[in-house]
């Protein structure tokens, strides 16, 4: 050993050439890994931009679909026996039934053979110009089996910003074949613009969207000189509309900067969506450690084995990170389930699975009830912690074959394989008992929360056999669950989703009630003892197009849900003033009006001063008012922002009433804290007056209470003489009902009101108010 210790050190020429074999080694072992990381960093970005531009090619696909069937649906109505004859109202709503999920990319019409408009989904009567003019127009009327043409971008004839479009046309001929014009519909390219921009791109990455004859429709980064021009003259267009899909590298024509581009195909029609990763941001990461290495191997060889692990320790990080983003991209990152994406995939597995072995499969969609609560009264990190608890708890309930998952917010999925009824109301079950056990979140001070879930079920195959389907239906059955109490089980049913239909119907005809003036209000009058009338209810009325008459609690239910509450209530605050100050005007005596009003209404911010502003613009002062509500209203999710709205108004002076006391929360808590100089009794006491001593004791009991509160007590329901007596020898204050008047239109009420003014204060005025109310009504 000593010997060739001394014979090496006699030779320095070994060292050199040690060091160049050494070098020479560490620099292959250099070169190859900075290839092979160059190789994963192009692969990389392929796969990214493969992803994305699936992405994209799905959503507009999903989108051109709707907007297409709505077309074929416009065409279908138009070549009807018998549609040209129907009114322009019945006309536009059959032709465009299915255009309502296709509103928000454009509108649709159709034309007749000279290019003017008959249909239009904007408007009942037509917008009157010509599309004769336009590309999609001259191609269908030129070219029989011209089928589904998407024009070229455009300028709208519309005055105000334009802004480009394009246009989807199909040709319409009579039964000789003869061209008798097209239905079309007008597409923003802003929504494509929105769309590529909701991407995460690097600097010099693009998307474009392409006609297959090399027409730039959008392009992002967005140029509006790139709209309309052609890419047709690059080497590399024909292989891009040839093929479906693909990826080559290729320098671009617009500005000339080499890219990785993913390009696909928009299914059946004529586009191309194209995502460009630009090389050089591909490659700017590889640059920086092959430099480094690069240097570090040429000064530092000596430290070979400190640069090797270096490398080995950046090359781990990096595979942490690309783990971490896999996680990222198909799990949740709060509860560690499967997110919407991984769902989607898993559920799709199972379903082929179950073509494949011909079994059956449960999909259970879970929606934890009121967890916005938490939330707002305990604060975002403690409704995290819960989250995660009910995650957990769910994952316990099910077995390994099966999935559950996160959809978002406090929507879970659960799919179990293999499953009947019997094993699917038997894990709901499960399900909702491991849900409701009390969760520890804050163990300092022992703070618990109790909290239950709603469950839909649906089957496959019997409630569908695409997972969309089954999701919807059990969507739906969870809304029925919730409906019905929540903390429920429901199964899928059929009537569920004609429910939802009709509801929608009614939620659309409401909406147009509205807006034409459809409502009305009716008026009933609230009289003391002596029938001497002390006040008036404003009630909101609707004539469905004068067929029939929608029962209140059904429509105004389906308002407060959709959102249009909010408007009837201003509406029927400004008409309700409107007509008092219009009686007062006419000498009536009406002391006072009643409006009843929701939670939602005082949840605005602005709505103390809209009530000011309304009794002002009419003449009235705050004691002319006095608003109802429900005892729900105080118990709402948002009760400190309801209590700051009650407080403004009552110091405004306007009088708040209890509506419908006894039936709700029945709490005297708030009695006290809300200033309520009101209540009334729900008719359900009153209509059990003389036959049922439960009833009586209970109206007893609530006149007695407002008695004790200094409060007074207003009946509702008052139908019989022996109702009326019963009520007055306890202490009721106030009366409504049929034995002094129905609900009445305005005119109705005025005439009652001078007639009942002519009455004498006797036993007598009851009976006449009574005819005369009957006959108005």
């Amino acid at each position: 050993m000593i010997r060739f210790a001394s014979s090496l050190f006699a030779r320095p020429a070994l060292f050199i050439y040690a060091g160049i074999g050494i070098t020479l080694a560490t620099t292959g072992v250099t070169v190859a890994s900075l290839y092979e990381m160059r190789l994963d960093a192009m692969a990389q970005a392929r796969d990214a931009a493969q992803n994305l531009t699936i992405s994209l090619q799905k959503e507009i696909e999903r989108n051109l679909d709707i907007y297409q069937l709505a077309m074929c649906d416009a065409a279908r109505s138009i070549e009807t026996p018998g549609i040209a004859g129907l009114p322009p109202e019945v006309r536009q709503l059959v032709a465009f039934s299915t255009a309502t999920n296709a509103k928000e990319l454009g509108a649709l019409f159709a034309t007749d053979a000279t290019g003017k408009l008959v249909l239009d989904s904007r408007s009942t009567q037509p917008r009157k110009l010509s599309v004769s003019d336009r590309d999609y127009f001259q191609i269908q009327r030129q070219q029989k089996n011209a089928g589904l043409y998407i024009s070229a971008p455009f300028l709208p004839y519309a005055a105000g910003p334009r802004l480009p479009q394009i246009a989807l046309s199909r040709r319409l001929e009579d039964r000789n074949g003869q061209f008798t014009g097209i239905v079309a519909g007008t597409l923003r390219l802003g929504y494509f613009r929105q769309l590529f921009e909701d991407s995460i791109l690097g600097r010099h990455d693009t998307i474009t969207l392409l006609r297959t004859d090399g027409t730039v429709l959008m392009r992002l980064p967005f140029h509006a000189g790139d709209i309309g021009k052609s890419l047709a003259g690059g080497h590399s267009f024909p292989p891009l509309v040839q093929s479906a899909h693909g990826t080559f590298v290729d320098i671009a024509v617009l500005d000339h900067i080499e890219r990785l581009y993913s390009f696909r195909r928009i299914g059946s029609y004529p586009l191309v969506v194209v995502v460009g990763f630009a090389t050089d941001d591909i490659f700017a990461g590889w640059r920086k450690r092959a430099m480094a290495l690069g240097v570090v191997s040429v000064i530092l060889d000596v430290l070979l084995i400190l640069l090797s692990l270096m490398f080995s320790r950046q090359l781990r990080k990096r595979l942490a990170m690309e783990r971490r983003l896999k996680r990222l991209a198909w799990f949740d990152s709060l509860t560690g389930l499967p997110n919407r994406v991984q769902l989607q995939k898993e559920a799709f597995r199972i379903l082929t699975n179950a073509n494949r072995n011909a079994s059956t499969f449960a999909v259970l969609f879970i929606d934890l009830d009121r967890f916005k609560r938490v939330n707002d009264t305990q604060g975002h990190a403690a409704g995290d912690e819960v989250l995660s608890e009910i995650a957990r708890r769910l994952q316990n309930q099910i077995q390994t074959e099966d999935v559950i998952g996160r959809l978002g917010g406090d929507e879970f999925l659960a799919i179990l394989q293999d499953c009947d009824v019997l094993k699917a109301t038997h894990v709901a079950g499960r399900i909702l008992q491991a849900v409701y056990q009390p969760i520890l979140i804050n163990s300092k001070q022992d703070t618990r929360i109790t909290i239950s879930a709603s469950i839909g079920i649906a089957l496959s195959p019997h409630d569908g056999e695409e997972t969309d389907i089954l999701l919807r239906n059990a969507d739906l059955a969870m809304y029925q669950a919730k409906s019905a109490g929540r903390n429920q089980v429901r199964f899928y049913a059929p009537a569920f989703e004609r429910q939802a239909k009709e509801q929608l119907e009614l939620e659309i005809a409401l909406q147009r009630a509205l807006r034409s003036n459809g409502l009305s209000v009716a008026y009933q009058p609230k009289v003391d003892a002596t029938g001497v009338l002390r006040g008036v209810e404003a009630l909101v009325r609707w004539d469905d197009a004068g067929q029939s008459s929608i029962a209140p609690d059904r429509f105004i239910a389906i308002a407060e849900e959709s959102g249009l509450i909010v408007e009837i209530d201003a509406w029927v605050m400004g008409e309700a003033c409107r007509q008092l100050a219009e009686w007062r005007a006419e000498g009536l005596d009406v002391p006072n009006m009643s409006v009843n009003v929701c939670a939602a209404d005082f949840k605005r911010p602005d709505y103390p001063g809209f009530i000011t502003q309304t009794l002002q613009s009419h003449g009235l002062v705050a004691a002319d008012l006095t608003l109802e509500m429900t005892e729900r209203v105080l118990f709402d999710e948002s009760v400190d922002d309801i209590r700051k709205s009650l407080d403004a108004i009552h110091r405004l002076g306007i009088a708040l009433s209890i509506d419908d006391f006894g039936t709700g929360y029945s709490s005297l808590s708030y009695l006290h804290r809300f200033a309520v100089k009101e209540l009334k009794i729900d008719r359900s006491f009153v209509q059990g007056i003389g036959n049922d001593e439960m009833a009586e004791s209970l109206a007893q009991s609530l006149i007695h209470i407002g008695k004790i509160l200094k409060l007074t007590v207003t009946a509702e329901g008052v139908e019989t003489p022996a109702q009326r007596d019963f009520l007055g020898r306890h202490g009721c204050h106030l009366y409504q009902g049929f034995l002094f008047s129905r609900p009445l239109a305005p005119r109705d009420f005025a005439r009652w009101v001078r007639a009942h003014r002519l009455c004498p204060s006797s036993g007598d005025a009851h009976a006449q108010a009574l005819q005369l109310g009957t006959t108005l009504a």
